[in-house]
């Protein structure tokens, strides 16, 4: 077998990619065909053109090679015919696993984590989010830079990693805990400042914006405040908090954050790295959580965002949900989304549909008008 160093490709055409799903029998099969059709968006956002997805089903995953040294032996095959330049396996892998399926298909690997991390890097625009992914990113590498050693250097960029040897690697080592330290105090005290901004805005009620990401936020707080937030199809394209003054009524105002989009498997790492950003999600006085009806998985989705708002200690925050996307559905599919969701508003951000149906709710939520007088809020 000819080797091919797992290096960054020199050309200036998308990088071919191998997409590569895995589970046991007792797992559900179509969740991960539909799981690798959200790992073939990420690689898009990223860049990369999907060339082909194989599903592997095991009793058992293999420790080694997650997929069996049989099955890597045959990718290795398809590598080669189809000039894959990079494979990105649905599920996290470990460092040993990296270098054996490198070893045997001579192609560099990631897995789903390094594509997310990968991506956030790529749309962080702000000081702050530019620490933060960084900090992610440096976290997830420490943990496999023993196990990955030289191959892992070539993936991370420069970080100190061109000389072999457990004296070179405990270098390496130290010098990304350091910048790990770093990071940490930096976004502190990031967060020490928006703590102040928050403060000077405790009476003004607040929402944040959740949901599932490319699911409509930013197209959402744009409609509502006629700001110009940035927005795109492709995912994560938000990854700062962006807070707007949204009137619901002349006199009448409240605060509206857009935030990071949520995602299946968010890496852990990521979630705490922003935890500044998150910041405004813990602090609302009500969650907006959009969710796109277009998308086929609805409830997935709906309960992937509730399981990553359990998990920033948001969950008791009351919470609207709000379907958008519906310049997108015939009314036989409204009358049915009215039918299953019956709590919840239905807009179109891209039309205006539902928008002021969905301020009278907020006004609601916030406001009394005692004897047609001025408003008054209820939340401080």
């Amino acid at each position: 077998m000819t080797y091919r160093s797992p290096t960054q490709p020199t050309k200036t055409t998308p990088e071919q990619i191998l997409l590569i799903g895995a589970g046991s029998t007792r797992e559900n099969r179509w969740d991960i065909v539909h799981s690798l059709e959200e790992l073939s968006n990420l690689t898009h956002t990223a860049g990369g053109h999907v060339v082909e997805h194989l599903v592997q089903m095991r009793p058992r995953l293999d420790p080694a090679t997650l997929i069996g040294t049989g099955k890597v032996i045959e990718i290795a095959e398809i590598c080669r015919q189809y000039d894959i330049d990079l494979i990105i396996f649905d599920k996290e892998l470990s460092a040993a696993q990296i270098r054996n399926i490198e070893k045997i298909t001579g192609v560099r690997t990631i897995d789903r984590t390094m594509l997310i991390l990968d991506i956030f890097a790529k749309h962080a625009r702000t000081k702050e989010a530019k620490l933060q992914v960084e900090l992610a990113q440096l976290e997830y590498r420490f943990s496999r830079l023993v196990g990955l050693g030289l191959e892992y250097s070539r993936l991370g960029g420069g970080i100190g990693t061109r000389g072999p040897g457990e004296k070179k690697l405990e270098i390496d080592r130290r010098r990304i805990q350091q910048r790990i330290t770093s990071l940490k105090g930096a976004i502190k005290k990031i967060e020490k400042s928006k703590q102040v901004q928050r403060k000077g805005r405790r009476s003004i009620p607040k929402i944040a914006v959740v949901g599932y990401t490319n699911g409509g936020k930013s197209s959402l707080v744009n409609a509502l405040t006629r700001s110009k937030l940035v927005t795109s199809d492709t995912l994560f394209s938000t990854l700062d908090s962006n807070t707007s003054v949204l009137f619901l009524k002349p006199a009448a105002k409240v605060l509206i954050s857009d935030t990071v989009g949520f995602l299946k498997n968010l890496p852990h790492d990521l979630i705490a790295s922003f935890h500044a950003t998150l910041a405004e999600v813990r602090e609302a006085d009500v969650l907006l959580h959009i969710v796109d009806a277009t998308c086929e998985d609805i409830d997935e989705k709906i309960s992937t965002v509730n399981q990553v708002l359990e998990e920033i200690g948001t969950r008791t925050i009351p919470t609207l949900l709000v379907i958008n996307k519906i310049d997108r559905l015939v009314p036989e599919e409204i009358e049915r989304f009215e039918a299953r969701y019956p709590d919840t508003l239905l807009v179109s951000a891209r039309e205006c549909k539902g928008l002021d149906i969905l301020k009278e709710r907020l006004y609601d939520t916030f406001f009394d008008s005692p004897d047609g007088t001025e408003p008054v809020p209820r939340v401080t």
